[in-house]
């Protein structure tokens, strides 16, 4: 975690967030009904399947049914709304990811709630690293030929559109080697991986959990993990920093929200229920399938997710800007 300066301290502490506040051991406050997380993408996905294995062991802290409900549309917005609006009374939560909670507010004019001023932080849930791979059908044999394709700007890079995690990620590898390339957008992850493949794109920036299926049966090539070490599923590939790149660093995180109302006793008692679910081993075990990190210690606090929040959509409000993406553009 970066150090908070001064005065984003300032401003955590005056909206009744600490950096690392940790919450009471004992609390006193506790569902009454059933407790909604509102996921807003539709079943299946990643995010999707964290909020599922989650609801299990934080039902059994509570003592009440914990569902998922998925609300989809606008890249998460209208379910981001729909927590936003929520009664603050601790019963509908809302888990979302980077691009909801840092990224939309850039794409977007029209938004139905700004994070930090609508939501109130409850917990991180995990990170997940991104795969660099090149097509095992490109001629790229190594970084340097890749960054060489990059400067002499005959690369071709699969995104999933403007604004997307893959998006930001060849912005943020094309910024770190001072390259350009056609930048080939898919409706999904799965379509572009098909292409890659195939040969049609020659690069791909993929959650872990995408691509290492693709990287084990040879049909792409892996030539670095961002994130601050290297995976399980993959030991061999290198971390960004360890290959060179330095600037490349973008991992994709999930998050659980309350409304911005929501009295600190319900917040801290969420954070309990959060951090239990983390611990559990099934949820643990699952997540280390999807080369997921899940936080420890101080990174599980609210104040910790308002500092990764507010960074992160500092970091690409600025990237999408210079490139001419978003809804000043």
């Amino acid at each position: 975690m970066n150090i908070l300066t001064p005065s984003r301290r300032s401003l955590l502490a005056a909206a009744g967030l600490a950096p690392f506040a940790r919450p009471a051991a004992a609390q006193s406050w506790m569902p009454t009904r059933t407790v909604s997380i509102v996921v807003p993408f539709a079943p299946g996905g990643t995010t999707d399947v964290m909020a599922r294995l989650i609801a299990q062991p934080m039902q059994r802290h509570f003592g009440q049914s914990v569902v998922v409900e998925n609300v989809t549309g606008a890249g998460g917005n209208i379910g981001g709304g729909r927590v936003a609006r929520a009664e603050p009374d601790g019963h509908t939560m809302l888990l979302a990811h980077i691009g909801v909670l840092s990224v939309n507010q850039h794409l977007y004019r029209e938004m139905p709630f700004q994070t930090m001023r609508d939501f109130a932080p409850v917990g991180l849930l995990c990170t997940n690293p991104m795969l660099l791979m090149v097509s095992a059908r490109a001629g790229i044999e190594n970084l340097e030929a890749l960054k060489a394709r990059a400067r002499s700007g005959r690369l071709r890079i699969a995104t999933s559109g403007n604004g997307s995690t893959m998006h930001l990620a060849a912005l943020q590898f094309l910024k770190s080697v001072g390259g350009r390339a056609d930048l080939i957008p898919y409706r999904g992850g799965g379509q572009a991986i098909g292409d890659l493949l195939a040969g049609t794109v020659d690069m791909f920036l993929e959650q872990a959990l995408g691509g290492t299926p693709h990287v084990r049966s040879g049909g792409v090539k892996a030539f670095a993990v961002t994130g601050p070490e290297r995976i399980t599923a993959l030991p061999d590939v290198p971390t960004a920093a360890e290959a060179g790149l330095h600037g490349l660093d973008i991992q994709i995180w999930n998050a659980v929200m309350l409304p911005r109302a929501t009295p600190q006793a319900v917040i801290a008692a969420h954070n309990a229920a959060l951090s239990v679910a983390l611990d559990d081993a099934t949820v643990q075990n699952r997540f280390t399938t999807f080369a997921a990190r899940i936080p420890q210690g101080e990174e599980r606090a609210p104040g910790a997710l308002a500092q990764v929040i507010t960074r992160d959509s500092e970091q690409w409000g600025e990237l999408l800007r210079a490139a001419g993406v978003g809804k000043d553009s």
